[in-house]
């Protein structure tokens, strides 16, 4: 199982081409939101809304199952403050094993109350000053393994 989850492209083209180029053996392509692009230029991915996407319709959540695993997909916004619980705690309401999510850009994994949560910062610009990326979850030794990639 490889699924690809990247967010906060704001507009950007490119980087969303080089990931499905570069990762044409995924099982799924996840957009954490603020692709700030028409969904018929986003077919490819699972994407949900941003705060910045003020003109295209996208939906504010989704769940995605692959290969057994349930992901949640939000963009973040929408909670303020401990963010991660926040949404550790919606996943489990709706029977998720990974939630990923964008709005900060900054790269960020770890595990709340036995949630997987995974923000793949932003492939425009990460504001703790470190390069555009995304990240790749893969199932290894039946664990997830989360890694950070560069954009070009």
């Amino acid at each position: 199982m490889k699924v690809v989850v990247c967010s906060d492209n704001h507009g950007l083209i490119a980087p969303l081409k080089e990931i499905l180029k570069v990762h044409k053996d995924a099982d799924a392509f996840l957009h954490c939101g603020d692709s700030e692009l028409s969904p018929d230029m986003m077919t490819s991915f699972h994407a949900v809304t941003g705060n910045n996407d003020y003109y295209h319709e996208y939906p504010e959540s989704l769940v995605v199952e692959v290969s057994g695993i349930r992901f949640l997909i939000m963009h973040g916004h929408q909670f303020y403050m401990n963010r991660p619980q926040a949404l550790a705690k919606e996943a489990k309401k709706r029977n998720c094993d990974v939630v990923c999510y964008g709005h900060t850009h900054v790269y960020d994994v770890n595990e709340v109350d036995g949630i997987l949560c995974v923000n793949p910062g932003s492939l425009r610009y990460n504001r703790d000053q470190t390069p555009p990326c995304y990240a790749v979850i893969e199932r290894v030794d039946g664990n997830l393994k989360v890694t950070r990639h560069l954009t070009q």
